[in-house]
């Protein structure tokens, strides 16, 4: 639980990056995808991805496009609801 806790007040202090993992609980975006989304620069979200990306919380579909899309894992997940029920 503490790990979850930890986590979330990472995540939620960061708007960009509180924004990118609800983003990304819909589905997998690419990071210029994200950008477009909130009006931020492609090289903010691209650290905050690699942020969300060293905890776990977000990971690389694929590679082989110049494009790389990205999506929630299951931790990210839990933490978007953990963050959505401290919001209540």
């Amino acid at each position: 639980m503490a790990t979850i806790t930890r986590s979330a007040a990472f995540v939620s202090s960061s708007s960009v990056r509180s924004k990118l993992l609800e983003h990304l609980v819909s589905g997998p975006k690419t990071p210029t995808e994200l950008a477009w989304m909130d009006g931020k620069h492609v090289s903010h979200v691209s650290r905050a991805l690699a942020e969300l990306r060293e905890r776990g919380l977000v990971e690389q579909l694929s590679t082989a496009s110049r494009e790389r899309y990205y999506r929630a894992t299951s931790q990210g997940m839990t933490i978007y609801v953990s963050m959505i029920k401290t919001m209540k």
